[in-house]
């Protein structure tokens, strides 16, 4: 009876947690279809969806033991300039723009570089006014690390 009880309890308390994650993913899903996107689940349960041509994720997690939950939007790009290069972009890039968030890595034999924005949601309002920011500042961001690419 213990270990019922235990376990029950175990579930309980993972429930919150569970229902908060879904809960701002589904507000994020249901802005995005509202604003005209069309929002899809890949592989890992993140949302994707296109913007001027240019694929978007945005990863959803609960932080432990709050009523928070951390989003990332983002935008991944594979490209032949040198890792040097994008990772000199990378800094310019967030030495410039305080919300935004540019990273570089090797992901096998590619560079990736990576434009992103993070932000911690607790209601459908904040959710929903944080992502139109984020729809508005990625593409532009997007665009001046294609410009930069493109000028070398």
């Amino acid at each position: 009876m213990k270990k019922l009880t235990l376990a029950l309890l175990l579930l309980l308390g993972t429930a919150p947690a569970l229902f908060a994650q879904q809960t701002v993913q589904n507000d994020i899903l249901a802005f995005l279809k509202r604003e005209g996107y069309v929002p899809s689940l890949d592989e890992d349960s993140d949302i994707q969806f296109k913007v001027q041509g240019v694929l978007y994720y945005t990863i959803v997690k609960q932080i432990a033991d709050e009523n928070y939950a951390y989003v990332e939007v983002m935008a991944n790009f594979s490209t032949e300039a040198p890792y040097e290069k994008l990772l000199e972009i990378a800094n310019d890039m967030n030495q410039n723009k305080f919300v935004c968030k540019c990273s570089a890595y090797r992901n096998g034999e590619e560079n990736v570089f990576t434009v992103a924005m993070e932000f911690i949601t607790d209601s459908r309002a904040n959710t929903e006014y944080q992502m139109s920011h984020a729809l508005r500042l990625l593409p532009g961001w997007v665009d001046v690390f294609n410009n930069t690419v493109t000028e070398e």
